[in-house]
């Protein structure tokens, strides 16, 4: 096997990231208009369901994975998650630390959320910002494409 180039792999996590990204856009086209101060259905529920899990798949893939990748890509040393959303600002691909922070936290309320209650406030909050970071997986293309 051989080892891919720091270039090379962060080609392939881009790759991931807007395979991801197709999925989570076709989630978030369903589930938009829906009005949550309703009842929904179980067909609804599921379409949430799924929308949830892709976008906290996409934040992983991009906090996680897409951003250090491009660090070491442009010859950073690996550092914390701050570190690497810091150089993100810096480059333009995001506008501020806070951004990558509420992603995040509305990915780790997604995984951990076991309060039936306050689903709805959360599927708002994941229907609000699921546009927010389809915009920043733009961003980071663009630069992408700019720069390798």
């Amino acid at each position: 096997m051989t080892r891919l180039s720091s270039t090379e792999y962060l080609t392939q996590c881009v790759t991931q990231l807007n395979d991801a990204c197709r999925w989570l856009q076709r989630s978030y086209d369903k589930c938009q208009s829906f009005d949550l101060s309703q009842a929904l259905s179980d067909d609804q529920y599921d379409d949430l369901e799924n929308l949830s899990s892709r976008f906290a798949r996409v934040t992983d893939i991009l906090l996680n994975k897409v951003y250090r990748a491009l660090d070491t890509a442009e010859l950073m040393q690996p550092g914390s998650l701050i570190d690497t959303v810091n150089r993100a600002v810096k480059r333009g691909v995001l506008e501020s630390p806070d951004i990558a922070r509420t992603v995040k936290d509305i990915r780790n309320e997604i995984v951990h959320e076991y309060t039936v209650e306050d689903l709805k406030q959360l599927q708002e909050e994941v229907i609000a910002y699921t546009k927010v970071l389809l915009q920043l997986v733009v961003k980071l293309n663009d630069y992408v494409s700019a720069e390798f």
